[in-house]
């Protein structure tokens, strides 16, 4: 359900936004003009243990250099929350998962994604949240691991809500990733 002209409401927001972001960035993409391998991949229950990730991380692990998850970031943009941990309030751009409860993005590689992100216009936020992302599970493989995300509101409830000029922030970023030298 729209709520205004940019803000959205559902249930099941966290895996339809990401699944919607991820595809729009891949109908842009033109493989032959890639520079190097781009691998796409979506896991399964993340939530019960990561296993999806894990058989991904298995295969994969041993031969790339990174992953970015892609996931909610549960932001505490409400008005009851404070501020002081997860502040990345909607309508202000896509957002790098600087810090976890399951990994730390390395800040040179933080400082390379909003480099691409400021080059192409995208609106980005780094923040620090709860939770974790599919994508930690291939850290022990020597891989760097990045989540990008969108901040979310009410994360895992019926009426989990979103921007939708983050999730477009977000495709961009995506997309501006992959395709970068």
């Amino acid at each position: 359900t729209r709520i205004g002209n940019t803000r959205f409401t559902a249930r099941a927001l966290d895996d339809r936004s990401g699944t919607t972001a991820l595809i729009l960035a891949v109908k842009r993409m033109v493989p032959a003009a890639l520079k190097r391998k781009v691998i796409f991949a979506w896991s399964v229950r993340e939530e019960v243990g990561l296993e999806g990730a894990i058989a991904l991380a298995k295969h994969y692990g041993p031969l790339v250099k990174r992953v970015y998850s892609v996931d909610t970031f549960v932001s505490s943009d409400s008005p009851v929350e404070s501020t002081r941990f997860a502040d990345a309030p909607l309508g202000r751009g896509a957002v790098i998962r600087g810090l976890d409860n399951s990994s730390i993005a390395p800040l040179a590689e933080i400082d390379r994604v909003l480099g691409i992100a400021r080059a192409q216009g995208i609106p980005i936020q780094v923040g620090a949240t709860n939770g974790g992302a599919d994508g930690s599970v291939f850290v022990p493989y020597g891989v760097l691991h990045v989540g990008l995300s969108w901040p979310g509101r009410y994360s895992h409830s019926p009426v989990e809500v979103l921007d939708l000029r983050d999730l477009s922030a977000l495709e961009r970023l995506i997309y501006a990733i992959a395709t970068a030298p």
